[in-house]
């Protein structure tokens, strides 16, 4: 019955009003929805918990295009959305027109399992969908990036449903209330527990590339792989208020990892969840370097600032040595000040 309901689904001629998606569904001879407006307020926050700016996303199941909004609305870096009726598909080509950072898979998501993992945030929200209580926990597993966040439609409704968690220790979830919901045949709550799970699959690697040149002086710079006890280095506590200290008897620690972001074409290439220092709407703050956008300002050491133009990522198989110094205070690479 299940396979028989989505190829009904899949053949079905949908109805798009301003509010909603409907179909005929002959196995059950009633009109069934397929998303409505009013699920906007629990898509906008299930894009605020799961994706941040500079993320890649992978989004399955387009729909109205509510949850993509939201996820665009965040900045991605890149934002993959795969679907599979081909109503929706003319729908969601539409939309992704004049969006430089959308790529579109017609298909289903269980089709992109043998590629690379590349995503930071995992979304989904398919309609009938056999393959999701078989494949997704192990989909997710393997198309995951370290930290990746994933989230879905919970049809339950509830915090306490094993088979809707997948069987995932640690999900947690966030309440959305208030919601104004007409008669439907698949939601009729005025509340909603969004889930998520953070797919910790590896130890963090932080780090700049070992090429960095690091001050060792105002005016002179040493590759940070050469960076051993004897050698000072130039910290600074504060970009707000900053003042210049060399310290002594710093050393240096490495890793080897693949996907690192590159900002202003070789300004410097950071781990994704490297802290970084910015400045973001007139105030510095701290942020992971995957939580970067073009127009945020770095601080450099002489007292000027270098704004964001590009952030590219490398997804390519490169092995890269990425490497940071032991001194507990923030120093400069390539003469832009990083946290450590």
């Amino acid at each position: 019955m299940a396979h028989q309901f989505r190829d009904s689904y899949l053949a079905a001629n949908l109805t798009f009003e301003d509010d909603k998606i409907t179909w005929h569904c002959p196995e059950m001879d009633d009109t069934r929805e397929v998303m409505m407006s009013w699920e906007q307020p629990i898509m906008v926050k299930m894009a605020e918990v799961a994706v941040d700016a500079g993320d890649h996303v992978l989004e399955c199941g387009f729909g109205m295009g509510i949850l993509s909004d939201a996820v665009q609305a965040r900045n991605p870096a890149s934002h993959t959305i795969v679907e599979c009726h081909p109503q929706v598909i003319v729908k969601l080509r539409e939309w992704a027109a004049d969006k430089s950072n959308v790529t579109v898979v017609e298909g289903k998501w269980h089709d992109l399992v043998n590629e690379e993992p590349k995503y930071d945030a995992i979304l989904m929200d398919t309609y009938v969908d056999d393959d999701l209580h078989g494949k997704f926990a192990g989909f997710c597993e393997k198309k995951a990036k370290d930290n990746c966040k994933v989230s879905w439609w919970n049809f339950s409704g509830g915090t306490t449903d094993d088979f809707m968690k997948f069987y995932w220790e640690g999900v947690t979830f966030t309440e959305v209330t208030g919601l104004t919901v007409p008669e439907n045949t698949y939601y009729n709550r005025t509340n909603y527990f969004i889930p998520l799970k953070a797919l910790n699959k590896k130890p963090n690697i932080y780090g700049i590339d070992e090429s960095s040149a690091v001050n060792i002086s105002t005016s002179e710079t040493i590759p940070l792989k050469e960076i051993n006890e004897a050698r000072d280095v130039v910290t600074c506590e504060d970009a707000a208020s900053p003042s210049l200290v060399t310290k002594k008897d710093i050393s240096s620690s490495g890793a080897f990892c693949k996907g690192v972001y590159n900002i202003n074409s070789g300004l410097l290439k950071v781990t994704g969840n490297h802290p970084m220092i910015i400045k973001r709407s007139g105030s510095w703050i701290e942020k992971n370097m995957n939580e970067l956008v073009v127009g945020d300002k770095l601080y450099k050491i002489d007292d000027t600032e270098v704004e964001i133009t590009s952030i590219d990522f490398d997804s390519s198989e490169t092995i890269y040595r990425v490497m940071k110094l032991s001194t507990g205070d923030n120093y400069f690479g390539n003469n832009i000040l990083i946290k450590n």
